[in-house]
């Protein structure tokens, strides 16, 4: 874990669940993990274990992460369009009580593991209050 940042250590607390959730519905619960396979910092890796409710969206996830590393202007084009198509109903990852909420820029999934892009400053983004 010495590649990750203190200021996300928080985050990677074993007994912390979070869910995925679109529209109000919840796609998948993510376990923040250390050992990540995927992601890099400012991400977050977890292992993914998905719901009923994933399987409308699963084929725009798994054809996302198919387009992740393309440089055809058509492919690029397809990926921006499915995310397009993903964030048409609010998207967020959060713990089970909704006091902590996080904005995602983008979500990755791979087998039973996704890893996101937290986006902090996002006014949508919901931090639990650390003054004590």
């Amino acid at each position: 874990m010495a590649d990750v940042p203190v200021s996300i250590t928080h985050s990677l607390k074993k007994t912390w669940h979070y869910q995925l959730t679109r529209g109000g519905v919840v796609l998948a619960n993510l376990r923040p993990v250390d050992d990540w396979q995927y992601a890099e910092y400012p991400c977050i890796e977890a292992k993914f274990s998905a719901t009923d409710e994933y399987e409308p969206v699963r084929r725009l996830f798994e054809r996302e992460l198919l387009l992740l590393d393309a440089e055809e202007d058509d492919q690029i084009n397809e990926w921006s369009e499915l995310w397009e198509d993903l964030k048409s109903e609010p998207m967020f990852v959060q713990n089970l009580d909704q006091s902590e909420r996080f904005d995602i820029l983008w979500i990755h999934i791979h087998g039973d593991r996704a890893w996101w892009w937290p986006l902090y400053n996002s006014p949508e983004t919901v931090l639990p209050d650390s003054s004590g």
